[in-house]
């Protein structure tokens, strides 16, 4: 009973957590820290925070040694990639191998997180960046507030990138955000 107490407390929490996080954002009151990084640097420190939720799936890291410094706000794009790889990891069949990458086009270094899941409809793609919204299909029951995606493309659009997310029923799901090369 204490430890069914505990997750609820622990869910509510971080629903409230996200929730605040996501008003602070919507109201431009988030003051980015810009410099230049390696997007590298974000993803091993999103990795790192990221380990236990990926638990057993293989993490294939795809990126360039010659791509160019991003200015970002590290702490922030990491919380992008961090979102992305848990979102990876859940809606994966265990032990699949979890794939990003990254290239630079345009001047916008696109970094991309692709699963194994079982895919996005077309009319669900156009939603999963909405507040609050869990999916249609229910058989998968994965935890979550609704939130973490919402809150992603809100500090990419802060960089002034953009997010999305390319996905075909039964094939898995690439999602991706691109930012301004420096």
């Amino acid at each position: 009973m204490l430890t069914v107490i505990s997750e609820e407390s622990d869910r509510l929490n971080r629903l409230v957590g996200e929730a605040a996080e996501m008003a602070q954002l919507d109201a431009n009151k988030v003051e980015l820290q810009m410099e230049p990084h390696p997007i590298r640097e974000a993803v091993e420190e999103a990795m790192e925070e990221s380990r236990q939720t990926l638990g057993r799936h293989p993490v294939e890291l795809r990126l360039p040694t010659d791509l160019p410094p991003v200015r970002m706000d590290l702490a922030r794009i990491k919380e992008v990639l961090v979102h992305l790889l848990e979102n990876a990891a859940k809606y994966s069949p265990p032990e699949a191998p979890i794939h990003i990458t990254g290239e630079v086009k345009d001047r916008m270094l696109t970094t991309s997180v692709a699963d194994r899941g079982p895919g996005i409809d077309d009319f669900e793609q156009s939603l999963v960046f909405d507040k609050f919204y869990r999916g249609r299909n229910q058989r998968l029951r994965v935890q979550g507030t609704g939130m973490g995606l919402a809150i992603a493309k809100a500090i990419v659009e802060a960089h002034g990138g953009r997010i999305g997310v390319t996905s075909q029923l039964g094939h898995g799901s690439v999602f991706y955000f691109s930012l301004p090369v420096t």
